[in-house]
């Protein structure tokens, strides 16, 4: 469980950590301490905390008024107030929080409610391991429960843009002018509407089709804009980019983790979808994903661990086959195993590449290397 800590007096945020380290309540993980709760509300985007300790009686921002703003940022964070004075446990109730303990605070009292926490956060992962994934990362898939994958297939190519932008930019209100102007430019107004319609009830009716109930789309701006809701179904690129900001930093005891997340990225967003709209998120993702692959193969590296680092490179040469670069990487790495045929084999791969898509040779560095490498393997071994 990921915990975030708020007080503006930091002993007793010392206090707190103190006694929720030796909670025997675990896996539990304190990912940010503040004293400053208009800061606390700036990270709760990128710490994605599961459980939030939070003081009442702050300057700036009360812990209530705190708790609203990160509930409407993640709705299904557990809020725990921490405070010294117990006028404000209906209001903190009305906020729907988890708990209300008085300070001091008790270790027996805080052991009964991080036994209640935990078991609200196992029952979470249950119900999501019994949940509906769509899979976006290669193509449009649904994923379900019991790991059986199913394609959707779409009546109109239209209907599958839309709900797949919709989905992109799920819980948000979209306009209905914005989609017209994305997906029906140029074509009449009225004409444009009813395609609207059309393709929105097109979308409600494969939802039906494949069993995804959980995902609604409601027009809360009375027909001027739309809204889809996830329900109890999950995205694939939600849940990887939740698993890449939870990472702990690279190190021998982690590697294996940060592993699973790289190896959790198996295509491209949507690479059999040609939609120009799409190409900035994807190339997001990606570049997200090649920057952490590229530190996990560094330190691989760095720590001699030749042959992981190998298996790290060849999965960004394989979702990148027109990069030099990842065929330099696996050269240079195979000579560091004193693998010849395979250094060869990857400048000859190169080459192929390169005439292939381009009809050009490989970059001058790479040859040179690979010249200079040719000849140490006729020098005498010492």
């Amino acid at each position: 469980m990921r915990v975030i800590l708020v007080d503006d007096e930091a002993l007793s945020i010392k206090r707190l950590k103190s006694l929720l380290v030796k909670c025997e309540i675990q896996p539990l993980y304190i990912v940010g301490e503040f004293t400053n709760p208009l800061e606390a509300l700036s990270n709760i985007a990128e710490l994605q905390p599961d459980i939030v300790f939070l003081d009442i009686k702050m300057p700036a921002l009360n812990g209530l008024e705190l708790a609203e703003k990160i509930q409407a940022i993640k709705p299904e964070v557990e809020i725990v107030f921490i405070t010294a004075y117990d006028r404000y446990a209906i209001d903190a109730f009305n906020v729907h929080a988890i708990d209300y303990m008085l300070k001091p605070i008790r270790k027996e009292r805080l052991h009964k409610t991080m036994a209640r926490l935990q078991l609200i956060y196992s029952n979470r992962r249950v119900s999501k391991n019994n949940s509906t994934l769509l899979q976006l990362f290669g193509g449009l898939k649904v994923v379900l429960a019991n790991g059986q994958v199913q394609p959707m297939k779409w009546r109109t190519a239209k209907a599958k843009e839309v709900f797949i932008y919709m989905l992109l930019n799920q819980q948000k209100t979209i306009l209905r002018d914005t989609l017209l102007e994305m997906f029906w430019e140029g074509i009449d107004m009225n004409k444009a509407v009813n395609q609207l319609y059309t393709t929105i009830s097109t979308i409600r009716q494969t939802l039906k089709k494949y069993n995804l109930l959980d995902i609604y789309i409601s027009s809360p701006t009375f027909d001027a804009g739309y809204q889809l809701q996830l329900g109890n179904v999950f995205i694939d690129i939600n849940e990887w980019l939740k698993q890449l900001k939870a990472l702990p930093i690279l190190s021998s005891d982690t590697c294996n983790q940060h592993e699973q997340v790289v190896n959790g990225y198996k295509e491209h967003l949507l690479n059999d979808c040609d939609y120009i709209w799409i190409e900035s998120e994807r190339e997001h993702l990606k570049q997200l994903w090649i920057e952490h692959t590229l530190q996990l193969s560094r330190f691989y590296t760095d720590e001699g661990k030749y042959e992981s680092a190998i298996t790290v490179v060849k999965k960004l040469q394989n979702l990148n086959p027109d990069d030099e670069s990842y065929y330099f990487m696996l050269m240079k790495l195979y000579d560091a195993i004193d693998a010849p045929k395979s250094v060869e084999r990857q400048y000859m791969l190169l080459k192929q590449m390169l005439e292939e898509q381009l009809a050009a040779e490989p970059d001058k560095e790479i040859t040179n290397w690979y010249k200079q490498w040719e000849v140490k393997q006729y020098e005498p071994k010492k």
